[in-house]
Protein backbone atom coordinates (compact mmCIF):
# COMPACT_ATOMS: atom_id res chain seq x y z
CA UNK A 1 0.00 0.00 0.00
CA UNK A 2 1.20 3.53 -0.79
CA UNK A 3 0.35 4.76 2.31
CA UNK A 4 2.95 2.22 4.45
CA UNK A 5 6.22 3.96 5.27
CA UNK A 6 8.24 3.88 2.35
CA UNK A 7 11.87 1.92 2.88
CA UNK A 8 14.82 2.00 1.03
CA UNK A 9 18.23 0.14 0.81
CA UNK A 10 20.11 2.17 4.03
CA UNK A 11 23.36 1.87 1.83
CA UNK A 12 21.77 3.59 -1.22
CA UNK A 13 19.36 6.59 0.72
CA UNK A 14 16.04 7.54 -0.65
CA UNK A 15 15.38 6.69 -4.37
CA UNK A 16 14.36 10.16 -6.23
CA UNK A 17 11.50 10.94 -8.66
CA UNK A 18 7.46 11.15 -8.64
CA UNK A 19 5.50 7.95 -8.33
CA UNK A 20 2.23 9.54 -9.62
CA UNK A 21 0.83 10.32 -12.84
CA UNK A 22 0.25 14.32 -13.06
CA UNK A 23 -0.53 14.85 -16.29
CA UNK A 24 -2.90 17.61 -17.02
CA UNK A 25 -2.01 18.99 -13.68
CA UNK A 26 -0.73 22.37 -12.32
CA UNK A 27 1.97 23.09 -9.85
CA UNK A 28 3.31 25.99 -8.36
CA UNK A 29 6.92 25.87 -6.64
CA UNK A 30 8.17 28.60 -5.01
CA UNK A 31 11.69 29.30 -4.63
CA UNK A 32 12.47 26.70 -7.36
CA UNK A 33 15.51 28.27 -8.66
CA UNK A 34 18.19 26.45 -7.11
CA UNK A 35 18.02 23.74 -4.16
CA UNK A 36 15.38 21.66 -3.01
CA UNK A 37 12.89 23.44 -4.86
CA UNK A 38 14.45 22.92 -8.41
CA UNK A 39 14.50 19.27 -7.66
CA UNK A 40 11.28 19.85 -6.72
CA UNK A 41 9.72 20.91 -9.50
CA UNK A 42 11.79 19.07 -11.77
CA UNK A 43 10.36 16.23 -10.28
CA UNK A 44 6.38 17.31 -10.45
CA UNK A 45 7.48 18.08 -14.36
CA UNK A 46 9.13 14.60 -14.89
CA UNK A 47 5.76 13.38 -13.73
CA UNK A 48 3.61 14.72 -16.04
CA UNK A 49 2.31 18.32 -14.37
CA UNK A 50 2.75 21.50 -15.89
CA UNK A 51 4.82 23.25 -13.44
CA UNK A 52 5.21 27.56 -12.76
CA UNK A 53 8.80 28.29 -11.04
CA UNK A 54 8.13 31.36 -9.20
CA UNK A 55 11.17 32.57 -8.10
CA UNK A 56 12.21 36.35 -7.51
CA UNK A 57 14.40 36.83 -10.67
CA UNK A 58 12.80 35.68 -13.93
CA UNK A 59 16.00 35.93 -15.75
CA UNK A 60 18.03 34.46 -13.07
CA UNK A 61 15.17 31.37 -13.03
CA UNK A 62 15.92 30.65 -16.62
CA UNK A 63 18.79 28.48 -16.74
CA UNK A 64 16.60 26.57 -13.69
CA UNK A 65 13.76 26.06 -16.37
CA UNK A 66 15.93 24.34 -18.89
CA UNK A 67 16.96 21.77 -16.25
CA UNK A 68 13.55 21.52 -14.70
CA UNK A 69 11.73 20.60 -18.44
CA UNK A 70 14.92 18.42 -19.22
CA UNK A 71 15.79 21.23 -21.84
CA UNK A 72 12.42 22.08 -23.09
CA UNK A 73 10.98 18.39 -23.17
CA UNK A 74 8.13 18.96 -20.33
CA UNK A 75 6.03 21.74 -19.47
CA UNK A 76 7.22 24.53 -17.23
CA UNK A 77 7.26 28.04 -17.20
CA UNK A 78 8.86 30.81 -15.24
CA UNK A 79 6.97 33.62 -13.45
CA UNK A 80 8.27 36.51 -10.83
CA UNK A 81 7.51 36.13 -7.44
CA UNK A 82 8.75 38.35 -4.25
CA UNK A 83 7.67 36.91 -1.47
CA UNK A 84 9.06 39.95 0.85
CA UNK A 85 7.27 42.11 -1.39
CA UNK A 86 3.46 41.88 -0.68
CA UNK A 87 2.97 43.84 -3.98
CA UNK A 88 4.84 40.93 -5.68
CA UNK A 89 3.00 38.30 -4.45
CA UNK A 90 -0.34 40.22 -5.62
CA UNK A 91 1.03 40.69 -8.67
CA UNK A 92 1.84 36.96 -8.99
CA UNK A 93 -1.43 35.62 -8.02
CA UNK A 94 -3.42 38.63 -10.18
CA UNK A 95 -1.26 37.44 -13.48
CA UNK A 96 -1.30 33.28 -11.98
CA UNK A 97 -5.26 33.71 -12.29
CA UNK A 98 -5.55 35.49 -15.71
CA UNK A 99 -3.98 32.66 -17.53
CA UNK A 100 -4.78 29.62 -15.32
CA UNK A 101 -8.45 28.45 -14.05
CA UNK A 102 -7.28 26.02 -11.63
CA UNK A 103 -3.92 25.09 -9.67
CA UNK A 104 -3.48 21.78 -8.71
CA UNK A 105 -0.56 21.55 -6.42
CA UNK A 106 1.01 24.51 -4.34
CA UNK A 107 4.39 23.66 -2.75
CA UNK A 108 5.60 26.97 -0.51
CA UNK A 109 8.78 26.03 -0.79
CA UNK A 110 10.59 28.93 -0.73
CA UNK A 111 12.66 29.80 2.80
CA UNK A 112 15.24 32.21 4.43
CA UNK A 113 17.25 31.74 7.64
CA UNK A 114 18.63 35.23 8.48
CA UNK A 115 21.24 33.57 10.90
CA UNK A 116 25.07 32.47 10.44
CA UNK A 117 26.04 34.64 8.35
CA UNK A 118 23.19 35.93 6.40
CA UNK A 119 23.73 39.90 5.69
CA UNK A 120 20.66 40.54 3.74
CA UNK A 121 17.74 42.59 4.73
CA UNK A 122 16.28 42.29 8.11
CA UNK A 123 12.69 43.14 7.33
CA UNK A 124 10.40 42.60 3.91
CA UNK A 125 9.61 45.69 1.87
CA UNK A 126 6.43 46.26 4.18
CA UNK A 127 8.43 45.99 6.55
CA UNK A 128 7.93 42.97 8.41
CA UNK A 129 10.64 40.61 9.64
CA UNK A 130 12.16 39.35 7.46
CA UNK A 131 12.18 35.49 8.07
CA UNK A 132 8.44 35.25 8.81
CA UNK A 133 7.66 38.04 6.38
CA UNK A 134 9.38 35.83 3.56
CA UNK A 135 8.66 31.95 5.23
CA UNK A 136 4.89 32.70 6.26
CA UNK A 137 3.41 35.85 5.59
CA UNK A 138 4.22 35.69 1.92
CA UNK A 139 3.34 32.27 1.72
CA UNK A 140 0.08 32.79 3.43
CA UNK A 141 -0.60 35.88 1.33
CA UNK A 142 -0.30 33.67 -1.75
CA UNK A 143 -2.18 30.51 -0.68
CA UNK A 144 -4.89 32.99 0.30
CA UNK A 145 -4.80 34.94 -3.20
CA UNK A 146 -4.67 31.09 -5.48
CA UNK A 147 -7.74 29.76 -3.06
CA UNK A 148 -10.26 30.34 -5.88
CA UNK A 149 -7.97 27.88 -8.11
CA UNK A 150 -7.14 25.54 -5.61
CA UNK A 151 -11.09 24.84 -5.20
CA UNK A 152 -11.29 24.48 -8.58
CA UNK A 153 -9.35 21.48 -8.74
CA UNK A 154 -10.38 18.21 -8.33
CA UNK A 155 -7.26 17.07 -6.24
CA UNK A 156 -5.17 19.63 -4.68
CA UNK A 157 -2.84 19.97 -2.75
CA UNK A 158 -1.04 22.59 -0.55
CA UNK A 159 2.43 21.77 0.83
CA UNK A 160 4.27 23.85 3.35
CA UNK A 161 8.07 23.10 3.81
CA UNK A 162 8.25 22.57 7.99
CA UNK A 163 11.56 21.95 9.96
CA UNK A 164 12.28 20.49 13.04
CA UNK A 165 13.54 23.88 14.51
CA UNK A 166 9.89 23.81 15.21
CA UNK A 167 10.28 21.62 18.18
CA UNK A 168 12.47 24.74 19.91
CA UNK A 169 9.98 27.62 18.38
CA UNK A 170 8.03 29.86 19.85
CA UNK A 171 4.34 30.37 19.70
CA UNK A 172 4.30 33.83 20.62
CA UNK A 173 4.27 34.84 16.60
CA UNK A 174 3.73 38.47 17.67
CA UNK A 175 7.09 38.73 18.56
CA UNK A 176 8.05 37.75 15.25
CA UNK A 177 6.21 40.01 12.76
CA UNK A 178 6.83 44.05 12.48
CA UNK A 179 10.04 45.10 12.31
CA UNK A 180 13.40 43.15 12.37
CA UNK A 181 13.63 40.11 15.01
CA UNK A 182 15.53 41.00 18.09
CA UNK A 183 16.18 37.37 18.88
CA UNK A 184 17.21 34.48 17.10
CA UNK A 185 14.03 32.48 17.16
CA UNK A 186 12.80 34.20 14.14
CA UNK A 187 13.27 31.38 11.76
CA UNK A 188 12.19 28.66 14.08
CA UNK A 189 8.85 30.45 14.70
CA UNK A 190 8.68 31.08 11.01
CA UNK A 191 8.69 27.77 10.04
CA UNK A 192 6.16 26.93 13.27
CA UNK A 193 3.88 29.06 11.89
CA UNK A 194 4.23 26.80 8.35
CA UNK A 195 3.01 24.37 10.27
CA UNK A 196 0.52 25.30 12.50
CA UNK A 197 -1.04 26.92 9.41
CA UNK A 198 -1.22 23.59 7.66
CA UNK A 199 -3.25 22.06 10.64
CA UNK A 200 -5.31 25.97 10.80
CA UNK A 201 -6.40 26.23 7.23
CA UNK A 202 -7.70 23.08 6.87
CA UNK A 203 -10.04 22.98 9.51
CA UNK A 204 -11.15 26.53 8.15
CA UNK A 205 -11.56 24.64 4.90
CA UNK A 206 -13.45 21.73 5.89
CA UNK A 207 -15.95 23.96 8.02
CA UNK A 208 -16.47 26.15 5.34
CA UNK A 209 -16.51 23.88 2.19
CA UNK A 210 -17.26 20.51 3.89
CA UNK A 211 -16.97 19.04 0.08
CA UNK A 212 -13.56 20.86 -0.67
CA UNK A 213 -10.81 18.61 -2.34
CA UNK A 214 -8.13 20.81 -0.95
CA UNK A 215 -5.45 18.69 1.22
CA UNK A 216 -3.18 20.76 3.21
CA UNK A 217 0.49 18.81 4.33
CA UNK A 218 3.66 19.53 5.76
CA UNK A 219 7.16 18.29 4.04
CA UNK A 220 10.02 18.49 6.44
CA UNK A 221 12.78 17.51 3.91
CA UNK A 222 15.41 16.76 6.67
CA UNK A 223 19.18 17.56 7.36
CA UNK A 224 19.96 18.22 3.98
CA UNK A 225 23.23 19.82 1.62
CA UNK A 226 20.82 22.55 0.30
CA UNK A 227 21.41 26.51 0.01
CA UNK A 228 20.46 27.23 3.27
CA UNK A 229 24.02 26.20 3.92
CA UNK A 230 25.78 28.86 2.26
CA UNK A 231 26.23 31.46 4.58
CA UNK A 232 27.77 28.68 7.23
CA UNK A 233 31.65 28.45 8.06
CA UNK A 234 33.62 26.12 5.01
CA UNK A 235 33.94 23.02 8.29
CA UNK A 236 29.94 23.30 9.15
CA UNK A 237 29.70 23.10 5.18
CA UNK A 238 32.15 20.25 4.78
CA UNK A 239 30.63 18.36 7.07
CA UNK A 240 27.23 18.87 6.56
CA UNK A 241 27.98 17.69 2.79
CA UNK A 242 28.93 14.42 3.96
CA UNK A 243 25.98 13.66 6.44
CA UNK A 244 23.34 15.09 4.61
CA UNK A 245 20.77 14.60 1.65
CA UNK A 246 21.60 15.52 -1.24
CA UNK A 247 18.77 18.86 -2.34
CA UNK A 248 17.20 15.75 -4.83
CA UNK A 249 16.62 13.32 -1.63
CA UNK A 250 15.51 15.83 0.24
CA UNK A 251 12.95 16.89 -1.87
CA UNK A 252 11.78 13.79 -1.91
CA UNK A 253 9.52 14.53 1.00
CA UNK A 254 8.05 17.55 -1.00
CA UNK A 255 7.09 15.64 -3.87
CA UNK A 256 5.58 12.74 -2.40
CA UNK A 257 3.50 14.98 -0.32
CA UNK A 258 2.11 17.05 -3.27
CA UNK A 259 1.72 13.57 -5.62
CA UNK A 260 0.69 10.86 -3.22
CA UNK A 261 -2.84 9.92 -3.17
CA UNK A 262 -2.53 8.20 0.78
CA UNK A 263 -1.59 11.78 1.73
CA UNK A 264 -3.59 13.03 4.89
CA UNK A 265 -4.80 16.20 5.69
CA UNK A 266 -3.39 18.25 7.73
CA UNK A 267 -0.45 16.01 8.27
CA UNK A 268 3.57 16.45 8.48
CA UNK A 269 5.66 14.25 6.51
CA UNK A 270 9.38 13.62 6.99
CA UNK A 271 11.80 11.63 5.32
CA UNK A 272 12.52 8.84 7.68
CA UNK A 273 11.62 5.32 8.02
CA UNK A 274 11.40 5.43 11.76
CA UNK A 275 9.39 8.22 14.01
CA UNK A 276 12.35 11.11 14.76
CA UNK A 277 9.26 12.53 16.48
CA UNK A 278 9.66 9.66 19.64
CA UNK A 279 13.17 11.33 19.70
CA UNK A 280 12.47 14.94 20.06
CA UNK A 281 10.02 13.69 22.89
CA UNK A 282 12.62 12.02 24.61
CA UNK A 283 15.72 15.12 24.64
CA UNK A 284 15.23 17.59 21.60
CA UNK A 285 18.35 18.80 21.91
CA UNK A 286 19.82 15.27 20.98
CA UNK A 287 17.55 14.44 18.21
CA UNK A 288 18.25 18.16 16.69
CA UNK A 289 22.46 17.63 16.59
CA UNK A 290 23.16 14.01 16.86
CA UNK A 291 20.23 12.47 15.35
CA UNK A 292 19.39 14.30 12.41
CA UNK A 293 22.52 14.58 10.98
CA UNK A 294 23.33 11.19 11.86
CA UNK A 295 20.44 9.09 11.19
CA UNK A 296 19.62 10.84 7.97
CA UNK A 297 21.20 8.37 5.53
CA UNK A 298 20.85 5.55 8.05
CA UNK A 299 16.99 5.21 8.08
CA UNK A 300 16.17 7.79 4.89
CA UNK A 301 12.46 6.73 3.54
CA UNK A 302 9.43 8.78 4.26
CA UNK A 303 6.36 8.36 5.89
CA UNK A 304 3.83 10.83 8.32
CA UNK A 305 5.18 11.66 11.76
CA UNK A 306 3.88 13.93 14.75
CA UNK A 307 4.35 17.56 14.55
CA UNK A 308 5.34 19.54 17.68
CA UNK A 309 3.20 20.07 19.82
CA UNK A 310 2.71 23.87 19.96
CA UNK A 311 2.14 23.76 15.90
CA UNK A 312 -2.08 22.10 17.52
CA UNK A 313 -2.46 24.99 19.89
CA UNK A 314 -5.76 26.11 19.01
CA UNK A 315 -5.32 29.18 20.96
CA UNK A 316 -1.78 30.70 19.14
CA UNK A 317 -3.28 28.85 15.84
CA UNK A 318 -6.29 31.09 16.11
CA UNK A 319 -3.94 34.39 17.03
CA UNK A 320 -1.61 33.55 14.06
CA UNK A 321 -4.43 33.31 11.80
CA UNK A 322 -6.30 36.72 12.93
CA UNK A 323 -2.32 37.81 12.71
CA UNK A 324 -2.48 36.62 8.89
CA UNK A 325 -5.01 38.01 7.57
CA UNK A 326 -4.36 41.55 9.61
CA UNK A 327 -0.95 41.22 7.49
CA UNK A 328 -2.71 40.85 4.19
CA UNK A 329 -5.28 43.36 4.82
CA UNK A 330 -2.58 46.06 5.78
CA UNK A 331 -0.69 45.06 2.73
CA UNK A 332 -3.78 46.09 0.28
CA UNK A 333 -5.83 42.42 -0.23
CA UNK A 334 -8.91 44.18 -0.54
CA UNK A 335 -10.86 40.69 -0.82
CA UNK A 336 -9.82 37.32 -0.19
CA UNK A 337 -12.07 34.40 0.46
CA UNK A 338 -9.76 33.42 3.63
CA UNK A 339 -11.62 36.18 5.15
CA UNK A 340 -15.06 34.36 5.12
CA UNK A 341 -13.27 31.24 6.72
Amino acid sequence: RTDRRIRTARNMGLKVGCKTNLTGKIAVVTGSNTGIGLQTAKMLADGGAKVILACRSVERARDAAKYASSNGAKDVDVMALDLSDAASVQDFAAKFAKKYKKLDILVNNAGLNAGAGYRGPKVTKQGYDICMGTNYLGHFMLTSLLLPQLLASEDARVVALSSVTTWFASNKYHFYTKGASKTKGNYGSSKLACLAMTVELQRRLDAAYPDNKIICAAADPGFVYSDIWRDYNAVLRTVAKILALTPAQGAMTSVNAASLPSIKKASLYMPFSIKMSKLFKINRNMAYNFGMPLLSKVFAGFGADAMAPRAKNAESNAALWDLSIDFCKECGVKDSKVFDL
